[in-house]
């Protein structure tokens, strides 16, 4: 018995192992890159301002030096380290714009009673930008 129940255990493990999540093929849609373009560029701000703040207390030379040093190395580091966060953020806002479909209203020229109007259609249109 306590083999059977062993044996069926690592058939559930196995199995739940090899499966492939269904929500990993999802395609990311504007709202999605948009949101992560916020956060990262939230994060990079955030970043930017503890680094800026850093050498600010460092600067003055009121602190010690052993505290001074590792006050600009993080500084440093963190200043450094919000410039890729900036680039991703850039990067996934370009994607949310690239492709999107929207809804709008044109107007195209129409002879009416021996002169020209405007007539209104509504279009559906998808612009996809590579």
């Amino acid at each position: 018995m306590k083999q059977a129940f062993i044996f069926i255990l690592l058939i559930i493990v196995a199995a739940n192992s090899f499966s492939q999540d269904s929500t990993a093929n999802v395609p990311a849609t504007k709202t999605d890159y948009l949101k992560k373009s916020k956060g990262q560029k939230t994060a990079a701000w955030i970043m930017l301002g503890a680094g800026v703040a850093m050498f600010a207390i460092a600067a003055p030379g009121d602190v010690s030096f052993d505290a001074a040093g590792v006050l600009v190395v993080a500084g440093s580091a963190l200043v450094l380290g919000s410039i890729p966060l900036f680039i991703a953020a850039s990067k996934n806002k370009k994607k949310a714009k690239a492709a999107s479909a929207f809804f709008k209203m044109e107007t195209s020229p129409v002879i009416h009673h021996s002169s020209i109007a405007n007539k209104t259609y509504p279009v559906v249109s998808i612009r996809i930008s590579l």
